[in-house]
């Protein structure tokens, strides 16, 4: 029994500790890149469904935008919401019609994010396509900032960077310490070559270059990111852009949120395994997909195994077991020095601004249970497949002001 959890926490550690050493080094050297000057013409979609609490709000996030208003369109694509969402975008784009030029299509049954997508694949005829959702807000200067990023022909797609914003409570500490991580990690994967996805929360692509998403797809984040990679531009990371969204405050919502985000991951990276160390995709086919293959899919089995090996060597041999953890512990420095190296690396940038406990045993913890609700989120997968319309998380619909300046 020994010998076998030692085997299997073995893999995990030089897995981590490998890929991690990996990403720091590739990015070690972040490249220059130039702001450009152009003013591209840009179609801003936002996907709602039953978002009557937060859509006006949005709306007027987005007045406040100081991008020029014959370059911009605003674009509502609304899946047969059963609220006021519908009657809430008709008043605003009439009341503020001479400030700013925003549609919207309704579709006749609630077909999930990835079909509301498509659908504006099929309106807007923009150079620039940006996705957002209705619960987040972001800067004024948010979008040129994004565009400003497309200078050079390689760029295929610019993601922002997420804040979580929350109560001040322990959990909210913990999600801001996962989240440091998470963050520098992304930056890292950018700089290696291409982030794992970018993050459909505030991300904008070259429409020319995009394709309908496929039948089934729960996880538009990878796909529009595999899409991009698969024609041979890259994505970027832009640490300057930052969007602000509400996490759950409780712990039952914020686990049915992880769920949600794990499962879609998850079916996203099965679908694309064809990416796995295919060379034509570059180092985001050898490097990063297989390291968020590994996050998501093999990782989370193989610690359910070791955790399982340890249980049952600590009731036999008690002092076999507690030798065990302080070996793991050991063992797994090197990756937590070189994961550390890499938060502190990106501390420039709006990784500074998710302020969290301080305390790596809190990261860890976070780890750990991220992981098991990923175990979850496989068997789920496994037995039930995917959801392509999910419910709502409690808690997480609250509108949040972003001021413009002055």
């Amino acid at each position: 029994m020994e010998g076998l959890y030692y085997a299997t926490i073995g893999i995990v550690i030089l897995a981590y500790t490998l890929c991690l050493a990996l990403l720091y080094r590739s990015s070690a050297r972040p490249p220059l890149r130039r702001m450009s000057q152009i003013v591209p013409t840009v179609s801003l979609v936002i996907p709602t469904y039953n978002e009557a609490s937060v859509i006006r709000q949005k709306l007027e996030n987005v007045l406040q935008l100081d991008y020029p208003r014959d370059k911009l369109e605003v674009l509502v694509v609304d899946s047969a919401s059963s609220d006021e969402t519908r009657s809430i975008v008709n008043r605003f784009a009439e009341e503020h019609r001479r400030e700013i030029n925003l549609d919207l299509i309704e579709q006749p049954v609630r077909r999930g994010k990835s079909e509301a997508i498509n659908e504006a694949l099929r309106s807007v005829r923009s150079e620039m396509l940006v996705l957002t959702d209705a619960d987040v807000s972001f800067p004024p200067d948010s979008l040129w900032k994004l565009v400003q990023n497309f200078e050079g022909s390689e760029i295929g797609a610019v993601s922002g960077v997420e804040v979580p914003v929350g109560g001040k409570s322990l959990l909210t500490g913990i999600e801001a310490d996962y989240r440091r991580v998470y963050t520098a990690i992304r930056l890292a994967e950018a700089e290696t070559d291409t982030p794992f996805m970018c993050e459909s929360e505030l991300s904008a692509y070259r429409r020319e270059i995009l394709e309908p998403l496929r039948p089934g797809t729960v996880c538009d984040d990878v796909e529009l990111t595999v899409c991009i990679r698969s024609k041979g531009f890259k994505a970027i990371y832009a640490p300057e852009v930052s969007f602000f969204e509400t996490e759950a405050g409780d712990v039952r919502p914020k686990l049915q949120h992880k769920l949600r985000r794990g499962m879609n991951n998850q079916h996203a990276l099965l679908q694309n395994s064809k990416v796995l160390f295919n060379r034509n995709f570059g180092k985001y086919g050898t490097l990063v997909f297989p390291f968020e293959f590994f996050v998501h899919i093999v990782s989370p089995v193989l610690l359910t195994i070791s955790l399982f090996f340890l249980l049952v060597l600590g009731i036999f041999s008690p002092v076999s077991a507690m030798f065990a953890l302080l070996v793991t512990a050991i063992l797994s420095l090197p990756a937590i020095v070189i994961m550390h190296s890499l938060v502190n690396r990106f501390n420039e940038s709006d990784v500074a601004l998710l302020h969290g406990t301080g305390s790596w045993i809190f990261g860890a913890a976070a780890f750990l249970g991220f992981q098991l609700v990923l175990l979850v989120g496989l068997l789920k997968l496994g037995f039930k497949g995917p959801q392509l319309n999910w419910q709502q998380v409690p808690g997480t619909r609250v509108p949040i002001a972003v001021e413009a300046s002055r």
